[in-house]
Formats: structure tokens, sequence, C-alpha cells
């Protein structure tokens, strides 16, 4: 099968590798679309680190069930399009993959092992079946609105509250549209991408800031709200580098007020400022939703990317606005020049999505009888800039 395995850091390239075989506890899925996670360009500019090389990227994921471990035949089908949830970071820029499901509401066991990233994970990982009109294009953005879920709902602030979200990214405009709509809060921004600033002030933020060129403004403001001007910080920024706002946590800090949150959602494994003076000074609370499976299981995951599911679905999350471009998975060129552009003007997310006048390719041999779906459950497939098409 075709697969997009990443060497080394900067070494992206389309090939092939062996087909996955459904285990009893596994489904195999056939991949309908992978969206760009920052994740995954972590690893491509070497922000992040592997154990092991080559990798292959992708877990923002949409597949529809090929193949049905005997030990899952009552709760999943073929031709049934899942979104999952999982620890992984890989494995999804591929023609299938297997996972291990653990679906919301359905008694499973949950094993772990631990990790050499220092913490507990699952076997397996959270999923859901997608929504029959959630096209797949759409709906590769229930992972990172689980993860923004996770992050909120365990560390909530008050109704009436005014956060700063730091960052304007994909993640950020999904935590701007919960905390405005749903948890009832008042929200600014501090991107230094001026067009992001918009983007998330149509998305419900109340006021936005350059970091880097309203730093003068937003050190008035501290001064002017003694340094209450928020209640509470979210902070969505994966990797700040020099030049780049690198005293936009600071700020964030300054404007914090005395007993406030501050809540890491971002992660970076090289080393990130952070001033412990206004952590001790202020008295802050630095709160974060662990991945350790020990403290917040992955069948608890399951049920946050259902409640994911149905906010996009229904259109209480607007998954539109994180996307602004789409290619096809085979496009070498296309996927990889989006993996090298990530981030750059106004740009959010890139959708990789599978040909829909291409026919399913029934896996060889080794995939254990695996099952190619009906044209009826092949899902949304576009390419282009319309995302909304309905499933077929």
């Amino acid at each position: 099968m075709y697969a997009y395995t990443m060497s080394q850091p900067g070494e992206l390239r389309l090939g092939s590798v062996q087909e996955p075989v459904c285990q009893p506890d596994e489904v195999v899925l056939r991949t309908e679309a992978v969206s760009i996670c920052s994740t995954d360009v972590s690893y491509f500019r070497g922000h992040l680190s592997s154990s092991t090389w080559p990798l292959i990227p992708g877990h923002e994921y949409v597949g529809t069930v090929v193949d049905v471990g005997s030990r899952l035949a009552d709760a999943v089908r073929p031709g049934e399009r899942l979104c999952y949830w999982g620890q992984t970071d890989f494995g999804g820029m591929a023609e299938y993959r297997a996972i291990r499901p653990l679906l919301p509401g359905r008694p499973q066991d949950e094993t772990t092992w631990f990790t050499d990233r220092g913490f507990t994970d699952a076997d397996q990982a959270a999923a859901v079946v997608v929504p029959h009109d959630l096209p797949s294009g759409l709906a590769t953005a229930l992972e990172p609105l689980t993860s923004v879920l996770r992050s909120l709902l365990p560390n909530p602030p008050r109704p009436g509250d005014t956060c700063a979200v730091l960052g304007c990214g994909p993640s950020s405009l999904l935590a701007v549209q919960v905390l405005r709509r749903h948890l009832g809060v008042e929200v600014i921004v501090l991107d230094h991408n001026e067009q992001r600033l918009r983007t998330a002030l149509r998305c419900g933020a109340k006021r936005g800031f350059d970091p880097v060129r309203q730093a003068d403004e937003i050190r008035q403001f501290i001064g002017d709200t003694r340094g209450q001007a928020v209640d509470y910080v979210f902070d969505a920024l994966p990797h700040v580098g020099p030049g780049a706002g690198a005293g936009i946590r600071d700020l964030a800090m300054g404007m914090l007020r005395p007993g406030g949150t501050y809540v890491v959602y971002g992660a970076s494994a090289l080393p990130q400022q952070i001033s412990t003076w206004m952590i001790l000074a202020k008295g802050l609370n630095l709160r974060a939703t662990p991945f350790d499976v020990g403290v917040f299981a992955m069948a608890r995951s399951a049920h946050v990317l259902e409640v994911a599911a149905g906010l996009v679905a229904s259109g209480l999350v607007d998954a539109r606005p994180l996307f602004t471009r789409t290619v096809d998975l085979h496009d070498e060129e296309g996927v990889v020049d989006a993996f090298a552009r990530y981030g750059s003007g106004a740009s959010m997310k890139t959708s990789m999505v599978t040909s829909r006048d291409e026919p399913p390719r029934t896996p060889g041999a080794t995939g254990a009888g695996l099952r190619a779906p009906s044209a009826d459950h092949l899902g949304p497939v576009v390419v282009g800039t319309d995302l909304l098409t309905p499933q077929t």
C-alpha cells in the first residue's frame, strides 16, 4: 500500500509499506482524509523527536472500515467511517491503517504501557462513528477539537471570565468558539499574524493584539488594569522561536490576575521560555490535562470525542475556518509543499483527501480478508476549496 514516510526531519516521501493485518481487537480503515497538524510539522521541522525513524505522520484522520476483528464484530460495521483520538502521532498518511478502537459507552478493557516519552499510554484509541452527513474533509477537525475539549473541560474558566488565547492557529479557533459560545467567556487573542487575528475575531474573540507590533500597547493595557486584565490564559503555542513574539508568554502572564489560571495546551520538545517569577509573584495556577491515561483514561477521551462529533455535525462549532487548502493525498509534491509552508501567511490547515474517482483497492492476501467498501460508504472527498459537499 502507499504511505508517506518521514526518514528524518525535512524528508517526506511517498512510497510503499506493508499492508496492516487486522487483529481480533482491531479495525482496519481505508483512509478518506487526513489533515496536517502542528505536531506533524513539529517532527518535520525537528521541534519534536522520534525514538524510531522512519515514521508515517498523520493522526487527524477519517477512514472507512474495511475489516473488523472478531472481538468487535457487534460494535463496528464495514462501510462506517471512524475518526479517532489516540496518543500516537503516526500512521494516518497511508492507504490503510489499523487501530484498536475504544467506543463511547461500550465496555472494553483498556490496557496500557509506559512510553519512552514519559507517560502511560493506552494500547487503544478513542474512536467514534462519523455522522453520515459530515464530510470527511471537515471531520478531521474532530481530533483537534477533542484535544481542546480535553484541555478546557477539566480546567474550565468561570462564566463571565475574560480569557487570553495565545496564538490564532486552528486549535485556537476551536478554543475561541468553545470558550465564547459554550462556556460564556470573553476572549482576547494574541498572534503576530494580522490575518489570523481577524479570523479569530470572526470566530468570536472580542479583541486582538499583535505581541510584536503592539507590545507597548499591551504593556500599557497591563498597567491600566493593574495586571488584572484577564482571569484565564489558554496557551495554544506549540513552539515560540526568536523574533516571532518571544515575549508573548510574559505578556500573557502580565495580563493575568493574581491567582489566575494559566492552561498549557501546546507542546514542544524544545525548551520554551516561561517566567517562574511571574508564577511566583502572582501565585498563578499552572494547569494542563495530562496525556497519561492513568489520570485521564482513554475511555473518557472517547466520550469527549463523541461530544466533539456532535458539536461539529450540528454546526455549534464551525470547523470551516480551520481549513484553507485541500490537496489530493496522492499528490506528493502538493503534500510536501503543504508541510513546508505550514503556518505561513494566513494559512491554516491543509486537508489531504483521497480521490473520489479512484475505486477502492482491496488489500492483498496479507490483509486477512479485508473487504473493500461499497460506493455508498466512500464518504465525501473534495478536491478544491469547498469542504462542505455533503456525503453521497
